[in-house]
């Protein structure tokens, strides 16, 4: 018996137990949250004070909501009180102490409010603060090419917050968050190799990850080697974060893609493709240079195809995409294989191919698990070629 009331009791204990848990937790991390709690905790044991004094003497406060309403108005307006009067001599000097304590509190506790709404503030100015943001898109680095990349992102207009992990200046930072303050950016400021600042940025709750060629300091040297680290980091601590990576040499590429990237691109890869046509057949600069622009009014873009034309020949999809949605369809996207990491690390290993081996070993199994997706583009098919359902459209159009 005694067992069986041990246990119901602790049944119902339970439930406190874990509010009490989550109170005390939120106090150490959160000032405002510990400030607004005392407040209410004095408030209502001053309630129950007056309560205990005035029950019974006749002077209107003869329950508990009478006790809190008397207390609440005397703290904010001591002249006008709610209509009920304290009687007894306790009363009175209890009343006389909460007159006191209503005119030094409410100062107080507005300047402490908002000493810490600027202190946030400043945090955040300064990319000191956590980010609460969830499914954002995180940019690692910066370098010349920032602005046109958020250029891109405002221009799609996605719902997506973006959040700038750099070692940039504070007051070059500020100036550029002030320019795109249509899309909101946060930031956080530190190396984007360490896991504590990529956790200052949420990184485990992140969709998307960028990490440029960092010229933050001025110097490009080792900006691959960091951009390796930085994937490495990344993919530890979220192995289903698309890892999009640039970087300065093509022979770092398989390095960067063995460390996790999704995708990769070489800085100023195409620039001789683009020199040799300007001069042989300049008409192609001038469309890829328009079909590369977001100030363009067509563009090359991925859409999302229809499920009726899967299973269906590329001629009627094109057909569908230029009646439809006034697209031109020139080709076909799509996840085709999926690598594991024995895949992606062979025998023969480099010095970054041992580190980065290593590092995996580190990580433990569930990113060992993890498995590459090595996405292919199928452009102009043929219009006998049979739609797939891991397909996505690529088509020019506004």
């Amino acid at each position: 018996m005694r067992k069986t009331l041990l246990n119901a009791g602790l049944t119902v204990v339970k439930p406190f137990r874990a509010v009490f848990n989550w109170i005390g937790r939120t106090a150490r991390r959160s000032f405002l949250f510990k400030l607004v709690f005392s407040i209410i905790l004095i408030l209502i044991v001053c309630a129950f004070v007056i309560f205990y004094f005035e029950q019974d003497a006749g002077g209107g406060i003869s329950s508990l909501g009478e006790a809190f309403w008397w207390m609440f108005t005397v703290i904010s307006k001591p002249v006008t009180g709610s209509g009920a009067k304290p009687l007894t001599p306790a009363g009175r000097a209890f009343t006389i102490i909460l007159i006191v304590i209503g005119l030094a509190i409410i100062p107080l506790v507005t300047a402490k409010i908002a000493s810490y709404m600027v202190t946030q503030r400043l945090r955040e100015e300064r990319g000191l603060e956590k980010i609460r943001a969830k499914n954002h898109t995180i940019i690692c680095g910066w370098n010349e090419h920032i602005d046109k990349i958020l250029d891109g992102i405002a221009a799609k207009g996605e719902q997506k917050e973006v959040v700038l992990v750099n070692s940039l200046a504070a007051d070059k930072m500020n100036e550029l968050l002030l320019r795109y303050k249509a899309i909101k950016p946060k930031y956080v400021h530190g190396d984007f190799t360490s896991e504590a600042i990529l956790e200052l940025a949420n990184i485990r709750q992140a969709d998307v990850v960028m990490i440029l060629t960092d010229t933050a300091q001025g110097d490009e040297r080792g900006a691959d080697e960091r951009a390796i680290l930085g994937t490495l980091a990344v993919k530890s601590l979220n192995a289903k974060a698309k890892v999009c990576v640039e970087v300065l040499d093509g022979k770092s590429s398989p390095h960067v893609r063995r460390a996790g990237a999704n995708e990769v691109v070489v800085h100023g890869e195409y620039d001789p493709y683009l020199l040799a046509n300007a001069a042989l057949a300049e008409g192609v600069v001038l469309a890829v240079r328009q079909l590369l622009s977001y100030k363009e009014g067509n563009t090359i873009q991925q859409r999302a195809i229809p499920g009726e034309y899967v299973g269906k020949k590329f001629g009627e999809l094109t057909g569908y995409f230029r009646d439809k949605q006034n697209a031109i369809l020139i080709g076909l996207c799509c996840v085709s294989k999926r690598l594991g990491v024995e895949d992606v690390l062979s025998g023969d290993y480099s010095m970054i191919d041992e580190f980065i081996d290593r590092k995996f070993k580190e990580a433990g199994k569930e990113y060992l698990s993890s498995q590459f997706e090595i996405p292919q583009a199928n452009i102009n098919p043929g219009d006998g070629y049979i739609i797939k359902g891991n397909e996505a459209a690529i088509v020019i159009g506004k």
